[in-house]
């Protein structure tokens, strides 16, 4: 998958703050948040959760802890 472009200062706050490139993070298919591994575009539970990784490099159990959602959601 792809990251969806960003001014180039907003990549560089959100890789600091994570330590880690949100673009390479992507394109290799981890998490910035758990480190999760083989993200692509079969891992997600829709399209707009794709496009979320797209956006934040989020795999779906880290999209579902934070917005709500999947099996645990009330």
């Amino acid at each position: 998958m792809e990251a969806t472009p960003k001014h180039p200062a907003l990549d560089l706050l959100l890789g600091g703050l994570a330590r880690k490139s949100r673009t390479v993070t992507i394109s290799k298919g981890e998490c910035m948040s758990c480190d999760s591994t083989g993200n692509n575009a079969k891992s997600f539970s829709d399209d707009l959760s794709r496009k979320e990784y797209a956006i934040s490099g989020m795999c779906q159990k880290c999209q579902d802890d934070f917005f709500g959602g999947g099996d645990d959601d009330e």
